[in-house]
């Protein structure tokens, strides 16, 4: 069952968490990912880049938004139906991320919300910007 029942969810309700990525997280997930880009895993490489350091990967960061919507907010029963992601701006490691999901609109009879999905530095410029088409089984 959902953490957050549909009925009990309004427009405008959100959850926020920070994370730090670390080098090794990056590494871990290049393993996993098979994405071995040398942008996120090289400092020589990512230095001749417009970033002039590594970068984290975005779907990494796009991970910790899942993690949100299937753990906490709707929360377990939270059906992933759609996710739509704009990269804004680099993530370094190390850096102090907050990921933020919404809640922009519901759909009581087919069970489902579409929320705001965005990431921020400690400055509160937005690095990822995208929605999610979410339905509750609960």
């Amino acid at each position: 069952m959902a953490k957050n029942k549909i009925e009990n969810l309004e427009v405008g309700q959100y959850y926020e968490q920070e994370f730090v990525v670390t080098e090794e997280m990056g590494e871990e997930f290049a393993k996993i990912s098979k994405d071995f880009n040398p942008i996120h895993l090289d400092e020589k490489a990512a230095a001749q880049t417009r970033f002039k350091k590594k970068i984290v990967h975005g779907m990494l960061m796009a991970s910790y938004i899942s993690g949100i919507i299937g753990n906490e907010f709707p929360g377990e029963g939270s059906v992933y139906m759609g996710q739509n992601l704009s990269f804004r701006g680099p993530v370094y490691y190390n850096n102090k991320v907050i990921v933020r999901v919404e809640v922009t609109e519901i759909n009581l009879e087919k069970k489902r919300l579409k929320l705001s999905t965005t990431c921020r530095n400690e400055n509160e410029e937005l690095l990822i910007l995208g929605d999610a088409l979410v339905m509750l089984d609960n």
